[in-house]
């Protein structure tokens, strides 16, 4: 609490001060109504899990001030367990007790023709069409860059990288480790963003390697990445991710999962009009194929309050969206997933069928 009421206290000071300099201030956020039914969920070794309706909401409010031309500073709070980066969702029914926030976002970011460098906690600087692999939530803390070249008049390459900190390492020589580069858990990435346009059509190409290094581990992430959209006028969106952990798995895990390390998924969405919209999406994503603690948490309910398990499943998603008023929509989404492959000594696949219905307010 203590923590929440000095956040407040610095953000009613930057409100007042605003009042000079609103040019540079942007005060930004957004609310979520969730209501969330799942269904038919069974674990590996045969039992079903309990069906599950429950309400939900999100509460994220951020700040972003230009110093000047080429820097800027911000950051944001948020609701949910702070130990679960994947989700600020709060499910309603605690007594009425107040919730949590934490801080979200707190960084510094200088531009310059293109050229972007940011240190903190900041959103991640990969694009993609989704979250397959990287959920929105999970916001990477450490060194994020990336460069903008202009390929004639009609394709543009976005050069994006990155180095984060996952943990800090104890195991080794005390306090000096701790902050020693390569000697804390990591992970970094690459990216190369090729877009360009095609009549009135417009395409992307975003191929990249993420990488990780764990100390104690005899393995690590070695993901290829590549991300096509394709954009219509007519409001046709079709894009399609693949991934490929490159790492050599044998005799390192269950030998069930040792050659499960490539990810598949493929959306179709359609704008039938400015308000209205829907899309229907197919996923195959095998154990090591992605990372389970960042990759996206809709799909499945598998996991924990701190982790959902993003992997080793496969099925179909619906939506639909529906905008209600100027920063007001709601969307009812549908998936259906399966287990690919038993660990050793399961006896079932594991099962789930999920509903949600939201409704988003931002500013």
């Amino acid at each position: 609490m203590r923590k929440i009421l000095i956040l407040s206290f610095v953000l009613l000071a930057m409100v007042a001060n605003a009042q000079k300099k609103a040019d540079k201030l942007k005060l930004y956020g957004d609310v979520r109504f969730r209501t969330e039914l799942d269904r038919d969920s069974k674990k590996s070794n045969g039992d079903m899990r309990a069906d599950r309706d429950r309400f939900r909401f999100r509460f994220r409010f951020g700040f972003k001030y230009t110093l000047n031309e080429n820097v800027e500073f911000g950051g944001r709070i948020r609701s949910g367990n702070p130990d679960n980066a994947q989700s600020p969702h709060v499910t309603l029914g605690d007594e009425f007790n107040s919730k949590e926030l934490s801080i979200d976002k707190a960084y510094i970011k200088y531009t310059n023709n293109g050229f972007y460098i940011w240190g903190g906690k900041n959103s991640m600087n990969m694009w993609e069409p989704d979250e397959m692999l990287w959920d929105g939530d999970v916001n990477p803390e450490g060194i994020g860059l990336g460069n903008r070249f202009k390929l004639g008049d009609n394709a543009k390459l976005q050069l994006n990288g990155g180095y984060f900190i996952l943990k800090n390492n104890t195991i080794t020589e005390g306090d000096v480790s701790k902050q020693t580069f390569g000697k804390h858990n990591n992970a970094a990435f690459v990216q190369a963003k090729f877009c360009t346009k095609l009549g009135d059509n417009k395409l992307i190409i975003a191929p990249g390697m993420l990488q990780t290094y764990i100390h104690g581990m005899t393995w690590d992430y070695q993901i290829f990445s590549g991300f096509v959209q394709f954009k219509t006028k007519t409001g046709l969106n079709i894009h399609i991710d693949f991934f490929k952990n490159l790492a050599d798995l044998t005799d390192q895990v269950d030998p069930n999962y040792e050659d499960q390390t490539t990810g598949f998924a493929g959306t179709i969405g359609y704008s039938f009009s400015k308000k209205l919209s829907a899309k229907v999406s197919y996923a195959q994503i095998q154990k090591y194929a992605v990372i389970d603690m960042f990759a996206q948490d809709d799909w499945v309910r598998w996991g924990n309050d701190v982790m959902t398990r993003s992997s080793n499943f496969g099925g179909f998603g619906l939506a639909l969206k529906y905008k209600l008023a100027k920063n007001f929509n709601t969307q009812l989404k549908f998936w259906n997933v399966e287990g690919l492959v038993k660990p050793t000594g399961a006896s079932d696949l594991e099962t789930g069928t999920r509903i949600r219905w939201d409704f988003n307010i931002k500013f």
